[in-house]
């Protein structure tokens, strides 16, 4: 019998144990924190991917409200008004619709079919060009102007003809709005689209079409701005392929035969774009299908490695098929649990003789707090705010709990008054409906309160923007000591806030509040070298009496407000 020693029968099995233990701890903390991941990754693209079309379409709203402001739809309006092709007329409605929207839309004209042209392009603040054409003039006149009527400094004259144009040609055959292709703004490489409507005389004859220039740069500025991860990338592209924006560095124009021509997706050179746009191409279409049951997310297996991909459509509500596309490698959400998987051998290896003691106690701690992570994943999806998480850790996964903090910063506060965001908001009132929706024998009613400062443009246009977000930071934090821990504020947007009442009783309670709110927040507020105050008006909604969805609770708390403002206006011109 081959001799052995007590020390290696007992140091074999042990080894081998500790090391198998080891193992499927590691094993058990790399599926957890995988399964966490994955719940957040799919959150957050989704929820990035949404917010990048809700800001895209909110710019190319702004293109229809400014064509609406010089020739409203008449079903938009109580009665039919003419339109008049009055050039000096023109010239002051151009001068206000290009001024609604200076950093998207600042360029809006009007071509006549006598081949007038009328068109005011606000450069800066400070520089303000006239485009000007009479009837049967050879030559459009280019003025740089500070008012409607200024003629005082001529640039340059050429022979615009407005009716030559595809923008005019595409819109004077039918009577709605219409984009033209994405094309590079004669005055610079920025891609630009335009929006042009045909407007028309009292007796329906083709009077012309009013256009304005959306300058797409703005899109990709703001996709840059966002913070999504390392590698990441976020584009936008038309139905037929073309880069609208991207958050990239790689520009999405060349040059063919001398001219710009704006790229498609599978002409790019980031990987980013080209391939997941060639894997996804049959996914795509069928969200700009709006086909039902296709999920928004999906992984990709491309050059880079697996890609997490959210994809939304956006601008069929102003006459546009675009898609949203943000593509994460899941590398970047991975790199701290590798890193985590390889210490954890190693620590394992090193520690062998207590490994066995020691790895259950961290084991159990790894899974809870592993757990507190998915669950505050799923509590952030839900639209929940974060739980207390309490993770006191130094490595990898304190990293990610301190990542989800972040990030729900990011995504649900608002950047100034650091109370909650439009978003946040109606997440957590949507979490509310659909809690009343399982306990229908038990709905807890809650109160929105739609609150609007009164003279803060007076503080902005007199002390400047730095006062007024001041005034806007002490007011949140009046509203939030106003109401309870368990109420929520949002800044709504501007001067306006939303307060969310949980468990509100009766008309009472809510009056009550109001009061309170209104004295608190009209109180005078110091600032550097003056005093100043702000009144108040605030109108309410309650869930389930005047509506079972935030569209509506908002829309009827909005009329309120907006009637207890005329009242107050009227009572204090009465008082006059």
């Amino acid at each position: 019998m081959k001799k052995t020693s007590l020390r290696r029968e007992l140091l074999i099995p042990v080894t081998v144990l500790v090391i198998g233990v080891s193992v499927a701890i590691a094993w058990v903390s790399m599926k957890a924190g995988t399964d966490a991941v994955q719940t957040l990754t799919q959150r957050v693209l989704t929820d990035m991917v949404n917010r990048i079309s809700n800001a895209t379409e909110r710019h190319l709203e702004g293109a229809l409200i400014a064509l609406e402001s010089i020739s409203p739809n008449p079903k938009t309006v109580p009665r039919e008004q003419v339109f008049s092709d009055d050039m000096h007329t023109l010239e002051v409605n151009l001068w206000a619709a290009s001024g609604l929207f200076m950093n998207v839309n600042n360029y809006v004209y009007y071509g006549g079919s006598d081949g007038r042209f009328v068109g005011v392009y606000r450069i800066s603040s400070d520089f303000v060009q006239l485009f000007w054409r009479l009837p049967g003039e050879a030559q459009r006149e280019v003025y740089n102007v500070n008012s409607p009527g200024d003629r005082s400094k001529m640039m340059r004259t050429d022979g615009y003809d407005p009716r030559k144009r595809p923008w005019y040609r595409i819109a004077s055959v039918t009577d709605k709005p219409v984009w033209s292709p994405i094309y590079n703004n004669f005055t610079s490489d920025f891609p630009t689209i335009t929006l042009a409507k045909a407007v028309f005389r009292k007796d329906h004859t083709l009077s012309g079409v009013v256009a304005t220039d959306v300058t797409l740069k703005v899109l990709s500025d703001f996709l840059k701005t966002l913070e999504i991860s390392k590698n990441s990338v976020a584009y936008i592209l038309d139905a037929d392929g073309h880069i609208v924006a991207t958050s990239g560095q790689e520009s999405p124009v060349k040059t063919v035969a001398g001219m710009p021509v704006h790229m498609t997706a599978t002409e790019m050179k980031t990987s980013l774009i080209s391939e997941t746009y060639k894997k996804s191409f049959e996914w795509q279409r069928q969200i700009l299908q709006k086909s039902a049951d296709v999920p928004p997310t999906r992984q990709l297996e491309l050059s880079v490695g697996t890609v997490d991909v959210a994809v939304s459509s956006l601008g069929s509500k102003q006459g546009l098929n675009w898609l949203t596309v943000v593509a994460v490698p899941r590398s970047d959400f991975m790199s701290g649990i590798n890193q985590g998987f390889v210490q954890s051998a190693m620590i394992a290896l090193a520690c062998i003789i207590f490994a066995l003691t020691i790895g259950l106690a961290m084991v159990e701690r790894v899974v809870r707090d592993i757990r507190k992570l998915t669950n505050a994943a799923e509590k952030f999806g839900n639209g929940e705010p974060l739980p207390v998480m309490d993770i006191q850790r130094g490595d990898e996964i304190g990293t990610l709990a301190q990542t989800f903090v972040e990030m729900e910063n990011k995504l649900r506060f608002d950047k100034l008054t650091q109370v909650a965001n439009r978003e946040s908001l109606f997440a957590q009132i949507n979490y509310l409906r659909k809690q009343a929706e399982r306990n229908a024998r038990d709905v807890d009613a809650f109160t929105l309160l739609f609150v609007d400062l009164d003279r803060f443009k007076f503080i902005n246009d007199n002390y400047g923007h730095d006062a007024g977000d001041k005034v806007l930071v002490i007011i949140a934090e009046r509203l939030k000591a106003a109401i309870r821990d368990t109420d929520t504020v949002a800044r709504y947007g501007g001067d306006e806030f939303v307060l969310l009442l949980k468990e509100t009783k009766s008309s009472i309670d809510i009056n009550n509040m109001v009061e309170k709110i209104c004295a608190l927040v009209e109180e005078p507020i110091s600032l550097d070298q003056t005093i100043v105050s702000v009144g108040v008006s605030i109108g309410w909604a309650s869930f389930p009496d005047d509506g079972d969805d935030y569209v509506r609770l908002i829309k009827i708390a909005d009329g309120r407000m907006y009637k207890r403002k005329r009242d107050r206006k009227s009572s204090q011109m009465h008082l006059v």
